[in-house]
């Protein structure tokens, strides 16, 4: 008769060293997965960190980060060790702030716009909506890319006359901006006499958030802005008996302009201080005249003639500002008005207006006691 055979039971002892080789083994490979992981880890980790620092899209995600927490000083800085940032401190902040306010960075998108040799651009979307500019660049020798906040629809245009030369915000001018030769003055570009003017040099800067605050290199040299562009003249200033004779033909022209508007001077009058066949004499020939109110009589005030300066030999720019006062009755009516005139001389020696630009024109009525 067959009988079951039982297998001898293991001692306690025996037990024991096996949950203990058992759970030995557990651990070894516990450690050898954590390991593994940590490794895993650390290697995302570092890529991760290699894309945050070495990328395009971490730089501007970085840039991002600082503008969410006001860093404008730190910006600034970074601006001008890696772009050639020709805005001041101040006014470059003060356009960040008003730019980027308190809106929430985490939530602006980024797309490609374009690029050249020095940089690449990406606008950035705030709730769908284009907010601004990046400029993307990697400086020589750096292994991460840098970003800043650019304004694409400031730019500006500088006339240099009779060999000036400026500098901007502590940057000097060059050839190594973009640049025009042997160009006519801007102000005059369309005149029928190109002879008579002289040769500039046009550069053309962009990025810039407000106008550049200019510095000539040259003590004796001026700057002067086109009051109806964004554009600029540096030359030299006017000598003693050329700003004498420039402020009365800006003077004399301006109330001869003034008193035809109003119907209190001739066009004859006016007419000895324009220069033919140009757009502006076309202009005024057709100009209605009626629609000015009957008036008791006409006053000049407060006139002051100031950014004189000369464009060669036979041509110069100036501005003026003053009030016009203009009775009717009991009512008076003030003009507070500023033009920028250019003038070319002729033949005969004479000054001629070539273009009347108005930068400000505006009326305030009071009664007389």
């Amino acid at each position: 008769m067959d009988c079951k055979v039982e297998a001898p039971r293991k001692t306690y002892q025996e037990r024991l060293r096996f949950g203990g080789r058992f759970y030995k083994r557990l651990l070894i490979l516990i450690a050898a997965c954590l390991l593994i992981c940590a490794g895993g880890l650390g290697y995302l980790w570092y890529w991760l960190e290699r894309y945050e620092t070495k990328s395009v899209n971490g730089a501007m995600t970085r840039y991002m980060e600082k503008v969410g927490n006001h860093e404008w000083h730190e910006i600034y800085l970074e601006n001008t060790e890696n772009f050639l940032e020709l805005n001041d401190e101040a006014t470059y902040t003060t356009y960040l702030v008003w730019l980027y306010g308190d809106r929430n960075v985490g939530g602006m998108t980024f797309a490609y716009s374009g690029g050249d040799d020095y940089s690449t651009y990406y606008d950035v979307y705030y709730q769908q909506e284009k907010l601004c500019a990046l400029e993307v660049r990697k400086p020589e020798g750096s292994a991460t890319w840098k970003v800043r906040t650019v304004s694409q629809d400031h730019e500006y245009t500088f006339d240099v006359i009779d060999g000036a030369s400026f500098s901007i915000n502590g940057h000097q001018i060059d050839d190594g901006y973009s640049h025009e030769d042997n160009i006519l003055p801007y102000g005059f570009r369309d005149t029928e006499y190109p002879d008579w003017l002289p040769k500039v040099k046009r550069y053309k800067i962009g990025s810039f958030i407000a106008a550049p605050g200019i510095d000539p290199d040259r003590s004796s040299d001026i700057v002067v802005r086109d009051s109806t562009d964004a554009h600029f003249y540096i030359g030299p200033a006017p000598a003693a008996e050329q700003k004498e004779i420039f402020t009365k033909e800006v003077q004399d022209t301006t109330i001869a302009y003034c008193e035809y508007i109003t119907q209190d001077g001739t066009f004859y009058a006016l007419n000895q201080h324009l220069f033919p066949n140009t757009d502006f004499y076309y202009a005024i020939t057709g100009f209605d005249t009626r629609w000015f109110s009957e008036h008791d009589s006409i006053e000049f005030a407060n006139m002051e003639v100031f950014d004189l300066i000369p464009v060669g030999d036979r041509a110069f720019i100036g501005s003026v500002s003053f009030d016009y006062i203009v009775t009717a009755g009991e009512l008076r009516k003030t003009y507070s008005s500023t033009y920028q005139l250019f003038f070319m001389q002729d033949d005969y020696g004479n000054w001629l207006l070539t273009k009347l630009s108005i930068i400000s024109d505006t009326g305030e009525h009071s009664l007389e006691n």
